[in-house]
């Protein structure tokens, strides 16, 4: 007989995902322990902000930005919820983000 296989997350409930809860506590403790380079991020993102056609940044684009300008390494599944970290500690700024997982970990609004 064959050995049944474990489900997958296919039936998982939105906003309940713990890889979006690992990867927001992930990106939190990033932020946490470089405040200088965060600052960056949020000063890029307010710049693309003021000069974007719909007023907002792109997630990637900033973390691709920081990872030329300061020469750090971040896995790209973290655009989502830097972007949101951003949006929560500045109103302001503005990010073309849709929802996901990462919703669920936040108090951003997303407009």
């Amino acid at each position: 007989m064959r050995k049944m296989e474990a489900p997958d997350n296919q039936m998982a409930l939105p906003g309940l995902d713990p890889k979006g809860e690992q990867r927001m506590a992930d990106a939190r403790a990033w932020v946490k322990t470089h405040p200088e380079e965060f600052g960056w991020y949020k000063s890029d993102a307010k710049r693309e902000c003021a000069r974007t056609h719909d007023g907002k940044a792109s997630p990637n684009r900033a973390l691709y930005g920081m990872r030329i300008a300061l020469g750090i390494e971040l896995p790209n599944h973290l655009a989502p919820y830097l972007a949101r970290i951003a949006m929560e500690q500045d109103p302001s700024i503005r990010m073309r983000v849709a929802h996901s997982d990462a919703d669920g970990y936040t108090t951003a609004v997303l407009k």
